[in-house]
């Protein structure tokens, strides 16, 4: 499976993606607030929330870059990192 082909799997079956716009006409302040303020981080910034909206973490995205670009390999293991299976306790019981 191509690798950018992969991701989107891994992102359409486990996520629900949004992009927020930040620019000098539309900051977002409210919602970038709410999201504790994750442009401090610049663009893009990856920001995962649960079910309920709660912000579990922020991804400054430079450290999954390698070379010119973002690592497909780097990506999906943060991604994968932060499933719903990859959260759940049941998984890491002795």
């Amino acid at each position: 499976m191509n690798d950018t082909l992969e991701l989107k799997k891994i992102l359409n079956e486990n996520y629900v993606v949004y992009h927020l716009n930040y620019s000098k006409e539309n900051t977002n302040s409210e919602i970038f607030k709410y999201l504790g303020f994750s442009q401090r981080f610049g663009f893009p910034v990856f920001v995962i929330l649960d079910s309920d909206g709660n912000r579990l973490h922020t991804q400054n995205s430079s450290y999954l870059e390698e070379g010119k670009g973002h690592s497909v390999q780097k990506v999906k293991e943060f991604l994968e990192s932060w499933m719903v299976k990859s959260l759940d306790p049941v998984n890491y019981k002795n």
